[in-house]
């Protein structure tokens, strides 16, 4: 996949995070037990009983025979037998450490090394397969006789798609074949999806073929791309409106030159950054849809861009409706002409490139551009405005405004953390020391989450606290906060598993 930057994948950290999260929602931590590609009560030498007492060992047994299983599925006649030969041979050496004095301790090292090399062997299988995949629009045979030889959920698929679009095209059979393949694919979620599409549509079809080659993280050529047209860039966008859609493979396709991606966007891209930001940290992962689309869409813009003409929305009520966002939390003074002449100067900075590149009339091209232009606004404006409000003033109230300080303890899910310490909170950021958060306004009165009950006993609140209470939702990373005005000017803020209260130091 071509760099999409990290706003499109998940950095470690947050692989991990979610990870965790998914072994504490399945209530297995502490419980579970690392289970060898064998049955232990089965274990009979000493080689079997060592990896069932060891998890480190079991581990290492199933992620082994899972590796080989794969490899075995993504190779042709010739290099299965290899494997078959090289797995016996490694078998003999994994059973000598039976003699050894301690059969565990022989046993981490060997297995560590068979893992290791199977596991870097399955890339390479997948870009061989690739490879195969790549040449059908050259030599269909050729490809179909190699695709015959893999036998497993890749193989089938993609025999399927030669059924499916060869000049004498077997629907029924490229059906059946790919439904075998659906059927094979290891994660019950994923196998659910491509089983809920309809195989008799191209796209539902090159979707459920997406969602095989997902299974062993296989990129489609560009060939494939080309080839297939719209269809098969629709089978490449979000499925799942989930951190899911983070980990699907994009199209081997180079961005190098994607009209979304150029100076000439940079732009308009730059007139939404702030508000993107705010929108992706409130909408939970469904971001990721969101992100993968963008992805997409930049990529589809570098090799056709005369593909979004069919779907893409009506660029100037999009622009239009756009420029009249008002919010002053989000939108500075002349904002929407800014936004309007940028997309204009990239829609006429692509047209003479779209015109040259295909051959087309100037009107065409243009039209072509527009299209490329809306689907690139709607990306950003589709997740600002389901996340954000637009158009009534969302800063921070006067009365918030100032500078404060607390005492007696803070709470780790505010800014205020400390014991004791001072901020300073304007029309958009709480500030402590140096460090600044962006926060604005989610709710205010009735939309605020104010329990009286949160109130501690030796502070009083203001006359009018319920009505003016405020949720502040934050910019980036963080909690929401509700801050309630007390008697004599102070603030309260409640929501956290600490109330704060803030003591006016000055405006």
């Amino acid at each position: 996949m071509a760099n999409m930057g990290p706003s499109f994948r998940l950095s470690p950290a947050s692989a991990a995070l979610a990870l965790v999260t998914a072994v504490l929602m399945t209530g297995t931590v502490g419980t579970a037990r690392a289970e060898p590609s064998f049955d232990c009560k089965a274990a009979a030498t000493p080689v079997e009983k060592a990896i069932c007492a060891d998890p480190k060992l079991a581990d290492a047994d199933r992620e082994i025979a899972d590796a080989y299983k794969t490899l075995q599925d993504l190779s042709g006649t010739a290099d299965r037998e290899r494997l078959r030969t090289e797995q016996r041979a490694w078998l003999a050496q994994r059973n000598q450490c039976a003699a050894a004095p301690s059969p565990g301790t022989c046993l981490g090292p060997v297995l560590d090394a068979r893992r290791t090399a199977l596991s870097e062997s399955v890339p390479k299988a997948v870009a061989a397969l690739t490879s195969i995949i790549d040449g059908i629009a050259a030599d269909p045979a050729g490809a179909a006789k190699r695709l015959a030889e893999i036998r497993g959920g890749l193989g089938k698929g993609w025999n399927a798609y030669l059924l499916r679009f060869s000049p004498s095209p077997d629907r029924t059979r490229a059906e059946a074949l790919l439904r075998e393949a659906i059927a094979g694919i290891d994660d019950s979620y994923a196998r659910e999806t491509a089983s809920g599409v309809d195989l008799a549509t191209d796209d539902g079809f090159l979707t459920a073929l997406r969602v095989v080659s997902d299974d062993v993280e296989m990129a489609w050529p560009c060939s494939v791309m080309e080839k297939r047209g719209a269809a098969a860039w629709k089978a490449m966008e979000p499925l799942y409106g989930s951190s899911r859609d983070n980990f699907g493979a994009y199209p081997s396709c180079p961005d190098d030159n994607a009209l979304l991606a150029s100076p000439d966007w940079k732009a308009v891209d730059d007139l939404f950054a702030p508000m993107l930001e705010a929108a992706s940290n409130r909408t939970g992962t469904i971001r990721f849809a969101a992100y993968r689309q963008m992805g997409i869409d930049r990529m589809k813009s570098a090799v056709d861009p005369r593909l979004f003409v069919a779907d893409a929305p009506e660029l100037a009520t999009l622009v239009k409706d756009t420029a009249g966002w008002s919010n002053p939390r989000w939108i500075a003074p002349g904002w929407g002409d800014r936004l309007r002449k940028a997309v204009d100067a990239a829609v006429t900075a692509w047209t003479p490139q779209i015109a040259a590149r295909y051959g087309m009339a100037k009107p065409e091209a243009r039209r072509a551009a527009e299209a490329v232009a809306a689907q690139g606004l709607s990306g950003s404006v589709g997740l600002i405005t389901d996340n954000l409000e637009l158009q009534k003033d969302t800063r921070l109230p006067d009365w918030l405004r100032g500078n404060w300080s607390w005492s007696g303890g803070g709470s780790e899910d505010t800014p205020f953390t400390g014991p004791a310490g001072k901020a300073r909170i304007d029309e958009t950021s709480i500030c402590v020391g140096s460090e600044c958060g962006g926060y604005d306004v989610a709710g205010q009165g009735e939309d605020a989450p104010f329990d009286p009950k949160e109130v501690p006993k030796d502070v009083k609140p203001a006359p009018n606290a319920a009505r003016q209470a405020v949720s502040l939702a934050p910019v980036s990373a963080g909690g929401s906060l509700t801050i309630v005005p007390l008697a004599g000017g102070n603030l309260l803020v409640t929501g956290t598993a600490k109330p704060v209260v803030l003591k006016r130091e000055g405006k």
